[in-house]
């Protein structure tokens, strides 16, 4: 009996490391999650302008007592932002905000603090000439690449946006991350969060100065069938056409 206690003692022990290494585990995960959310809320006060380039962010201590977490989590959620260019961390207090032209402004998360800013013309007019340089050339490599399985993702996106108006917005996003995707290339697909962004803020704009409550579906299916039939110039033609109307209409809407 002796021997048998002494033999379950290894398995006893084992049992408490792996629930310690559970509880461990658990409690960094939640430690992140805070951070995050943390990392979050000052995100997007930076990028809506509460704290202009140069500003000094609340002391460690201040930032502890207005979200009521540790200072290890304050610190970490600082980190995500010093790594997104957001800020410059200093000692003893939260950072200073960096200029804009410093941000990491194709972060998926710094374009989505972006979509809950106030609208900023320059920057989607930017974001639409960045889309006319990188869009037209994925639509001729998916033309190339043919792509089945990605080719049906553009018409069933396209399709979606005629019928039914109500998810029209998020159908056009999808419609042109597919074309991203159906080129094949790696970096272009990469590229899928700023074309997200960039349309989540634009196309309410540009409808509005149209006065219609959608885009051009027989411009998106015609890009769709050029890429279908594996007519690359065309299919470049076409994304080219359509996204220099949507640069066209945000000067409009500056005036």
């Amino acid at each position: 009996m002796a021997r048998n206690s002494r033999s379950s003692l290894p398995h006893a022990a084992c049992k408490c490391m792996t629930l310690r290494w559970k509880i461990g585990a658990l409690h960094m995960s939640n430690e992140s999650l805070v951070s995050a959310r943390v990392a979050d809320a000052i995100g997007g006060a930076i990028v809506r302008g509460d704290y202009p380039a140069g500003s000094v962010l609340p002391s460690e201590l201040d930032l502890c007592e207005q979200f009521g977490v540790s200072r290890t989590g304050i610190r970490e959620a600082l980190k995500m932002l010093g790594s997104k260019k957001l800020i410059s961390p200093r000692r003893r207090v939260g950072g200073i905000v960096n200029e804009r032209s410093l941000w990491s402004l194709l972060d998926p998360d710094v374009l989505r603090w972006m979509r809950g800013a106030p609208t900023d013309m320059r920057l989607l007019k930017d974001l639409a000439r960045l889309r006319l340089a990188i869009e037209p050339e994925a639509a001729r490599q998916a033309a190339l690449h043919q792509d089945r399985a990605a080719i049906d993702a553009i018409r069933i996106a396209g399709e979606a946006m005629a019928a039914d108006p109500a998810q029209a917005l998020m159908a056009d996003i999808a419609f042109h991350v597919a074309v991203l995707r159906a080129s094949g290339n790696r970096f272009f697909q990469a590229l899928g969060p700023m074309v997200e962004s960039a349309l989540a803020m634009s196309i309410p704009v540009t409808n509005e100065v149209k006065q219609v409550p959608k885009a051009d579906i027989l411009l998106h299916m015609a890009i769709h069938d050029a890429i279908r039939d594996g007519h690359a110039d065309e299919a470049a033609e076409r994304a080219h056409e359509l996204i220099a109307e949507t640069v066209r209409l945000l000067e409009l809407a500056e005036g």
